[in-house]
């Protein structure tokens, strides 16, 4: 009777070490990520025409979001820093075809249609790509259900996660171009 706990416990031991192995084994392997790279279309506090930020959705249906540099969102999104909005640290811009980073300075076209701040004599610096002439500082409706398909309801919403990346690639195709260019 003896021999029969001893081996009843030692097998019962070496089970609950198994078993504890397999549980560390799998929760090292697994990264929680409850934050997202993103940005917004609304001014930031620096003058700048985007708001890049890390984006935390929370169950309430809000947002808690950390404002960061341009220069930020390029370093985590290229997996070069440590991030939360890039645990696993993957290029999200080769991952996405992205291949002209240029396409972030583009983003303030998306919005408006024309540069919002103008050269000392007047004139507009560059065009935007809104065609709202009533509203020259946010995009048409068409435009702006075009942009809701990339996860945002009002234009000062954050794109972020995949839609971000999404919406950069698309910026990208001469043919998504031309039909945001075109959608009144």
């Amino acid at each position: 009777m003896k021999n029969i706990l001893i081996i009843l416990f030692s097998f019962s031991y070496f089970q609950l070490i198994a078993q504890d192995e397999d549980a560390v084994a799998f929760g090292s392997d697994s990264i929680y990520q409850e934050y997202y790279l993103g940005f917004s279309l609304s001014s930031n506090a620096a003058g700048g025409l985007v708001t890049f930020a890390l984006v935390k959705p929370l169950p309430n249906g809000k947002r808690k979001v950390r404002i960061i540099t341009q220069d930020d969102f390029v370093y985590q999104a290229k997996g070069k820093t440590k991030s939360p909005g890039n645990p696993y640290k993957e290029d999200y811009f080769e991952k996405y075809q992205i291949k002209n980073l240029n396409v972030l300075n583009n983003l303030w076209k998306l919005r408006y249609k024309e540069f919002p701040y103008k050269q000392k004599d007047g004139t507009p610096i560059e065009k935007g790509w809104s065609q709202n002439d009533e509203l020259p500082y946010i995009p048409t409706a068409a435009q702006l259900d075009m942009l809701r398909k990339f996860g945002i309801n009002r234009i000062s919403d954050y794109f972020y996660g995949e839609n971000a990346f999404k919406l950069l690639e698309a910026m990208q195709n001469p043919e998504w171009l031309k039909a945001y260019k075109e959608a009144y």
